[in-house]
């Protein structure tokens, strides 16, 4: 009988993709055990809410979880086949050092959705311990080049991806309907570029519904007739509802991030939603334009592309079709990112017989 896998998982405890991929390496039977740095429900007093502010500013990223005096000890009392951590921020260097003289050989590896060059998305912790991690699996082809000029060894470029348990079609009655969808959609936070862009087609008479923007954005800018700010996040079915409910969902990029495709390029189309995003050379590799996909390029542009394919149902809906099936066929779940992430760090097919 096949060794189940065992992975230290270290991450942020999280209701969107970090929980996606642990369901996904779940499925794939690796016995994954998870050190929190950060946990959803923690409550802290000011005083420490103050100098975590401080220790950020200056560049070390607070540790707020006893993560890695937590993820020794873990090592100490049990055999691993991976050290996966995720946005380690606040993994320390001499962490990573003593991990690989618990368990000598143990492949290290760091796994990030950021831009980790980005001072917003780094801190000095991470930056002193490029060089120990064994692999790096960036979802920024700029990232590739930077972290190998910072020490990185072993610098892997991967797609963004989507969870086949979260990302799917669902079916949703009229009344659903009527909550979460709407004839465009955006679900993100708050960017004035993404605000500027909405309130411009809804000035042209476009209806858009938004989930997840703050209040105060809410109460600032976005007071229009044809504009809808849910002032919640959707996530799980409720994210596939509102996608597979709306007739068109937008998908802008982070700018600070230097993101040129982002989670929402893949997890649109995998749940069935027709998707008019923001044009780059990555969403055109990932979707092919107007086949699978819809890209603009301005605001006049994207106002055209919304206003046509309102009008034109039948060919939204095979635009759709083709972007779940490419999805599929591409293989841009979760579930395969991860095994080839795994396979590589392991320098073998660790799931042949799956």
């Amino acid at each position: 009988m096949k060794q189940r896998l065992k992975i230290l998982y270290v991450c942020n405890e999280d209701r969107a993709t970090t929980k996606q991929r642990l369901m996904a390496l779940n499925d794939l039977g690796v016995d994954v055990d998870i050190v929190f740095t950060h946990l959803l429900d923690e409550k802290i007093n000011s005083i420490k809410r103050a100098g975590r502010s401080v220790r950020f500013r200056l560049g070390f990223f607070p540790e707020r979880n006893n993560e890695n005096k937590i993820l020794l000890s873990r090592l100490r009392e049990k055999r691993y086949d991976i050290l996966f951590i995720e946005k380690g921020l606040s993994v320390k260097p001499s962490t990573i050092r003593f991990a690989k003289l618990i368990q000598p050989g143990l492949p290290v590896i760091s796994y990030s959705l950021d831009d980790v060059m980005n001072k917003n998305n780094s801190s000095v912790f991470y930056r002193k311990s490029i060089p120990l991690y064994d692999f790096h699996f960036t979802n920024k082809k700029y990232n590739v080049k930077e972290l190998e000029e910072a020490g990185a060894k072993n610098v892997h470029y991967f797609r963004n991806g989507y969870s086949d348990k979260v990302h799917r079609p669902l079916h949703t009655d009229l009344t659903e309907k009527a909550n979460y969808g709407s004839d465009v959609s955006f679900i993100g936070t708050y960017e004035e570029e993404r605000a500027a862009l909405i309130r411009y087609i809804a000035a042209h008479g476009i209806k858009v519904k938004i989930w997840g923007w703050v209040r105060t954005a809410k109460q600032t800018n976005m007071d229009h007739p044809n504009i809808i700010v849910r002032d919640q996040y959707a996530y799980d079915d409720e994210y596939a509802k509102v996608i597979g409910s709306s007739k068109i969902n937008l998908c802008f990029l982070r700018k600070e991030n230097r993101d040129t495709e982002t989670t929402r390029s893949v997890e649109i189309p995998a749940s069935g939603g027709f998707m008019l995003a923001e044009r780059t050379n990555d969403h055109l590799e990932l979707f092919e334009e107007d086949k699978e996909a819809v890209y603009f390029s301005s605001k006049e542009e994207l106002l055209e592309k919304a206003r046509y394919y309102l009008e034109h149902e039948q060919e939204r809906a095979q635009v759709a079709m083709n972007a779940l099936a490419r999805c599929i066929e591409s293989e841009y779940s979760y579930k395969h990112q991860l095994k080839k992430i795994i396979s590589i760090t392991l320098g073998y097919d660790a799931f042949s017989d799956n």
